[in-house]
């Protein structure tokens, strides 16, 4: 597997991880938890309280030269917590705090949750206050502050903006914007305590950070003296990030980031069903349906009793015009949930698509019977009753319809339509007129109330809609001139 650090360190990636209360550690004083509420504090006044606690971290080579730059904070009496990865290709490590430099051990990591512990003897700088992940809610206010490629400190705000459940905390998602070198920083709550230690951001868009629970910092303390070692928790993390990187590139409309994401969760978990799902969709957003037809199938060997997956393949072989696979697809989602109606109406306009009206009618009916106020599926299942003509099935279902809900101007269409089917021209007339009456910018309605028109004989009424189809459709106005005006 590749290692953490290349892992992280593409430009892809921030991520900010959290800290936890400390009190009831073996072995060392501890900062207190602080969960009482707290005045909330500006961010000038978070800084000159929190700024004197966050450390630059030097990783040096076998010549005392800095390999790599970081950010630690303090979380007790000269100790200090930063990430794995700032220090993991050290030889030795240092400590600038206030323009002097201190040389510092390593004494714990954690090979899980990329962290890792320092102790700087006569530091003397203030341990901060955490807070536990299961105090923090979405949409609280929070700073980030850190010291960028050894420079001076930074602050920047933002606000949680998502919390995922993982390994026993919650990795933390926040718009706080992130410095680039900054890892191992601070992120702080509106009352200065200590949620996060920051480490990689999206470079897409900032809003895309992450921090990991503080609850882990307490692990700590049960790993072995500089001992960095790997484990199937890495990879499980990393591959997390990847799929929440994944879905917040998707949410921010940046659906190629979001497919390379999921590719880079995937190549971490082969195994992850979820990876494999969402990468389905990002590839049918992007419009490559094919990859995503892949995807999904991957997605439905590990799980194959997973409806969800079964209902999008069978949407990316509508996109493909493979009708047939489509239907095999959309009838395995309806077996596994048959209550699930969605799926039940794209069957309906699949077969109907096929030539299969019989079997249409049954999916739609089957729509029906979950999601009974559904104008789409009976829009559906009047339009099959008049191409199949059952004329009169259609008007008795659908003036029931109407009658309860008149507003369905799509169903006053067909019932005209229905009305035609049957030679009774001037309820036909009737209905389409209430379909524009509903939706006057309609085209389709004027097409359809032009039709009734002709059948009952009203050749003005015909002109009369051929100009107004002129000012919402042109092609539309076209196709009715040449099939129903000139003959």
């Amino acid at each position: 597997m590749t290692s953490r650090k290349h892992t992280f360190s593409c430009t892809l990636l921030i991520v900010v991880f959290s800290a936890t209360a400390l009190c009831g550690q073996t072995g060392k004083q501890s900062a207190p938890a602080r969960q009482e509420s707290l005045p909330t504090l500006s961010a000038q006044e978070i800084f000159k309280r929190v700024s004197p606690s966050v450390v630059v971290v030097e990783s040096l080579d076998a010549g005392g030269k800095v390999a790599e730059f970081g950010s630690g904070v303090v979380i007790a009496p000269d100790e200090i917590i930063t990430n794995r990865h700032v220090i993991e290709d050290g030889v030795s490590f240092g400590v600038e705090h206030n323009g002097k430099k201190w040389p510092a051990k390593l004494i714990r990591v954690d090979p899980d949750h990329d962290l890792a512990e320092l102790s700087v003897a006569s530091l003397n700088a203030p341990a901060v206050s955490v807070l536990d992940s299961s105090k923090l809610a979405i949409g609280e206010t929070v700073y980030a502050i850190g010291s960028p490629e050894g420079l001076e400190l930074t602050i920047s705000e933002g606000l949680i903006s998502g919390l995922r459940e993982f390994d026993k905390g919650r990795v933390i998602q926040t718009s706080a914007a992130i410095s680039p070198g900054s890892s191992g920083g601070g992120l702080f709550d509106a009352e200065g305590r200590l949620v996060g230690i920051t480490t990689f951001y999206l470079k897409e868009g900032q809003s895309l950070n992450f921090a990991l629970p503080a609850e882990w910092i307490l692990a700590l303390t049960e790993q072995s003296t500089g001992a960095f070692g790997t484990s199937q928790g890495t990879s499980e993390f990393a591959e997390l990030l990847w799929f929440e990187f994944g879905y917040a590139a998707f949410k921010a409309g940046k659906y190629e980031v979001a497919a390379t994401a999921y590719k880079k969760a995937i190549q971490l978990e082969p195994e992850d069903e979820a990876a494999w799902f969402e990468l389905g969709i990002a590839y049918d957003t992007l419009g490559e349906q094919e990859k995503a037809v892949s995807a999904y199938q991957e997605a439905l060997r590990i799980k194959p009793e997973d409806e969800l997956a079964w209902r999008e393949l069978g949407s990316a072989y509508s996109s493909l015009g493979d009708g047939a696979r489509a239907a095999s697809a959309y009838q395995e989602a309806v077996r596994i949930k048959p209550d699930d109606g969605d799926a039940w109406l794209f069957l309906g306009v699949v077969y109907d698509n096929l030539g299969q009206e019989g079997k249409a009618l049954k999916a739609f009916e089957a729509a029906l019977r979950v999601k009974p106020d559904d104008e789409t599926a009976w829009d559906n299942f009047g339009r099959i009753l008049v191409k199949v003509g059952r004329y009169q099935n259609a008007v008795d279902l659908l003036r029931q319809v109407v009658n309860v809900e008149p507003t369905y101007e799509r169903l006053w269409i067909i019932l005209g339509s229905a009305y035609v089917g049957l030679g009774e021209y001037g309820k036909a007339v009737a209905a389409g007129e209430q379909a524009v009456k509903l939706k006057p910018g309609d085209a389709f309605a004027w097409y359809s109330l032009g039709l009734a028109y002709k059948a009952d004989g009203q050749h003005s009424e015909v002109i009369k809609a051929y100009e107004r189809l002129k000012t919402l459709d042109s092609k539309l106005a076209d196709k009715f001139f040449r099939e129903e005006v000139l003959p």
